[in-house]
């Protein structure tokens, strides 16, 4: 990317074609709305340059509503823009050097408007001529600038039939494409666009405030921002095997992606038996006999990134394809269904969307014999600066951390998202894993910084939606309202690692407001209660009805939180407002304790103490430090004592495994206890195992989190390549599994910031049964690398720290090499 700044205002115009999907005026909607009857809708857009020479420098920004894919001289350069709230807006920006040559030259760019909300989109509102398709483009050549403008050519791309989202869970849109109704060669030097329309430049319409405007900056978005996103990227995969056999008696004719769905499920409820093999194995291309033919496709992991199909057919060849978890029907029931119809020449396939899984169906149906010439995916994950990986002499908890690590990855695309291969959404209160990974294990913070921002998009009444610009953001669906409590958790933890003193003064407003929305449920006692929406804490069944202990819990340690970021901003009286409220919560904890159980009960309803007891609201409490000193023995038990921890999750029976997503009982529904509750204890899922470790590492027993990382293995069993949601079912890659890529290197490495932006280090190794044990965190300043082996510690330190024995004696040492003992 270059550091040469953009101008503030653009020359480039927003274009479109002449039908953007807008209706007029009305009775209903007096400012204009989106159109119904026009939605998905592609525009294919051209622009030839002639340059006397190449250039010296050539750069390149764009922006779109709501997607572009850009190509320059035939070759796809890129997509986006990121993710971003309805009212604002990002430019990417592509270095051109070497792309742009002496002579002709051609920008291409295929608009889309999706107009139904989607996991990773929401509608902005329109204003007569925008909200409704547009496209913004600057070229700047040496010391030229060239502009998006009427000299621009359009077509509509009516290759492409316009597809809603499956469903309300199953939202990624679906895609059908036409190849004979568009040309290979549209993009390329050289394409006759002479018969195309010239672009319509689109000019700022509306009720007050100055018309007019043609360029970005106006209504609905304001100014567009650099993304602060880079570039996603990846690897290039391709499958380990395949299995080719009859598709079955009935045609998919190239019309209904539903029709294509039914087929596929028939077809895959006996999917045929796919040779074992190891990722790239699989030789290509594979010759394929007439037919209709069902091929199932094993890439031998997880992959997330853009579907690439290359097939030497007929024309007129229909295939049906979907990117899968398992090779099941229910997993086709949380997946996008893609139809491809062949041109008989030059048929390559990209998938618009970004898709997750291990698995791809293909029905295929030729006439002749035909040929798959190349399947591969094009992952597009965030950038990961590696850093070196937590190696031990324990090789499985090398794997868990090797997998953690990767599932980070796949659920890190634009933002933080749940899972890869369904939904795809950047969840309010998942994303705390996905962060606390990346700082530690990432050098490249670019996502980390920008999520609590991202997310940080209120209700009117200051509470935060469950999810981040997507289709659940909308306040027609009820919140989580402990998912904002994790995200002020990401605020602390942006402070801790970066020291952004500026990022945390811009969020706090976001931050208070959630506090005093949870005020308003606050009782005499100083403890929330009943507080509405969908109180999550975990897919384990935790009792929240009435006063949630846990929640409580949770709360109280966002006090404290926004009580030190107050203190680092120098705001005495936000952080007084925030102790107080946070005493409040502690003194009326106590409520929950029952001393005959030595433990706290989960709930207080109708003035008496639940029978339940959970992982969940210990470790929270001990999180919130507002568990007395003489109860923490008896909390420390309790996490401690592994024979009485039970688990048991709503998806066990949702998802790839048996049901899917959509059957079964809501996953909303919290079942009543039916345990033993005086024995037995609820734990934790793997999310919010996150903050059990952390209660323990407070509770002085870090050397235990080894031994309690190894319940991960479980999770390799039936997948082994990216852990689940879940002990119990539920997606097969999420990302807030990930937590082991993080303690591993914050526990049982030791390595955590003492100083915020990481300018002192502590370092505490507590590797428990381990007698080696090395890897690497990272800092602003370059990874911090440690090495146990027995009590001898080597580490080299771009920073000073301090370290920390086992023996609690600490020692201050100047950044460099050092060792020490154990």
């Amino acid at each position: 990317m270059s550091t040469t700044p953009w101008p503030d205002a653009w020359t480039g115009n927003w274009i479109w074609s002449d039908r953007p999907a807008l209706a007029g005026p009305s009775r209903e909607h007096p400012y204009g709305a989106a159109d119904p009857a026009r939605f998905d809708t592609r525009v294919l857009f051209r622009r030839t340059l002639r340059l006397d020479a190449a250039p010296r420098t050539a750069r390149l920004r764009i922006t779109a509503d709501s997607d572009y894919r850009l190509f320059v001289n035939g070759r796809e350069l890129g997509s986006g823009p990121i993710r971003h709230a309805p009212r604002r807006i990002d430019f990417d920006e592509y270095r051109l050097d070497g792309a742009l040559v002496a002579g002709t030259n051609v920008v291409a760019v295929i608009g889309r408007y999706r107009g139904h909300p989607s996991p990773w989109w929401e509608p902005s509102p329109t204003s007569f001529t925008l909200g409704g398709g547009s496209l913004a483009v600057e070229v700047a050549v040496d010391d030229r600038v060239l502009g998006t403008d009427a000299d621009w050519r359009v077509q509509a791309a009516d290759a492409w039939t316009p597809a809603p989202p499956a469903g309300f869970l199953v939202t990624q849109p679906e895609e059908l494409l036409d190849a004979r109704l568009l040309d290979p060669d549209w993009a390329q030097l050289g394409y006759d666009d002479s018969g195309w329309a010239p672009a319509t430049v689109l000019r700022e319409h509306s009720i007050v405030g100055p018309t007019g405007r043609t360029t970005p900056g106006g209504e609905p978005w304001g100014a567009p921002r650099r993304s602060p996103v880079p570039a996603l990227t990846g690897d290039r995969c391709v499958p380990a095997a395949i299995a080719v056999a009859d598709g079955g008696p009935t045609a998919w004719d190239g019309s209904a992606l539903g029709t294509a769905r039914s087929l596929l499920s028939a077809l895959l409820t006996t999917p045929p038996s796919v040779p074992e093999g190891e990722p790239g194995d699989l030789i290509q291309p594979v010759e394929i006999p007439s037919g209709r033919r069902l091929l199932v496709v094993d890439f031998g992991r997880i992959v997330s990134g853009r579907l690439e199909l290359r097939f030497d057919a007929p024309a007129g060849t229909t295939v049906a394809a979907s990117f899968l978890e398992a090779p099941t029907s229910a997993a086709l029931d949380s997946a996008a269904v893609l139809g491809y119809i062949c041109r008989g020449h030059d048929d390559r396939y990209r998938s618009s969307e970004r898709l997750g899984g291990r698995w791809l169906a293909l029905l295929v149906d030729a006439g002749t014999g035909w040929r798959l010439d190349e399947v591969a995916v094009l992952e597009r994950l965030r950038p990961r600066e590696a850093v070196d990986p937590f190696r031990s002499d324990d090789a499985r908890l090398d794997r868990i951390y090797d997998v953690a690590l990767r599932t980070a990855d796949l659920s890190s695309h634009d933002a933080y998202v749940d899972c890869p291969t369904r939904e795809q959404r950047a969840w309010t209160g998942d994303s705390v894993i996905h962060q606390s990974v990346d700082f530690a294990a990432n050098l490249d913070w670019s996502l980390p910084r920008f999520s609590p921002r991202l997310l940080a998009q209120p209700r009117q009444d200051g509470i935060l939606p469950m999810v981040a610009a997507g289709d659940f953001a909308t306040p027609a669906v009820p919140t989580i309202p402990d998912w904002s409590l994790h995200w002020i958790r990401q605020l602390q933890r942006l402070h801790l690692y970066t020291g952004d003193r500026a990022a945390v003064a811009e969020l706090m407003p976001v931050a208070e407001n959630v506090l005093r929305w949870f005020d308003r449920f606050a009782a005499a006692d100083g403890l929330v209660a009943d507080v509405p929406g969908w109180v999550l804490i975990d897919w384990s069944p935790v009792q929240v009805a009435g006063r949630s202990a846990a929640l409580n819990a949770l709360l109280a340690r966002a006090f404290l939180d926004v009580a030190e970021l107050s203190d680092a901003l120098g705001d005495a009286g936000r952080a007084t407002w925030a102790r107080e409220r946070h005493a409040a919560i502690a003194a009326g904890f106590d409520a929950f304790w029952d001393e005959q159980r030595g433990a706290y009960r989960d709930t207080i309803a109708d003035g008496e103490r639940g029978r339940s007891v959970s992982e969940h609201t210990a470790a929270a409490a001990i999180c919130a430090g507002i568990v007395p000193e003489h109860r923490r023995d008896a909390v420390r038990r309790l996490l401690l004592d592994r024979a009485t921890v039970f688990t048991r999750s709503p998806l066990a029976d949702h998802g790839a495994d048996a049901l899917g997503p959509v059957a079964g009982t809501p996953v909303s529904v919290r079942e009543a206890p039916d345990w033993d509750t005086e024995r037995l204890t609820v734990g934790a899922q793997p999310f919010f195992r996150a903050i059990v470790h952390e209660a323990l590492d407070l509770l002085g027993e870090s050397d235990r989190i080894p031994d309690l990382l190894l319940d991960w293995d479980a999770l390799l069993e039936g997948a082994p390549t990216a852990f689940r949601e879940c002990w119990e079912g539920g997606s097969y890659c999420h990302g807030w599994s990930a937590t082991p890529a993080r303690d591993l290197i914050v526990f049982t490495l030791g390595i955590r910031p003492l100083e915020p932006g990481c300018t002192r280090m502590r370092i505490a190794p507590r590797p428990g049964r381990l007698t080696r044990a090395s890897g690497a965190a990272a800092t602003p300043f370059g990874p911090l690398r440690v090495a146990v082996d027995g009590d001898r510690v080597e580490i080299v330190s771009p920073v000073p720290f301090t370290f920390v024995d086992r023996d609690g004696r600490e020692s201050e040492h100047p950044a460099g090499a050092a060792t020490t003992r154990l």
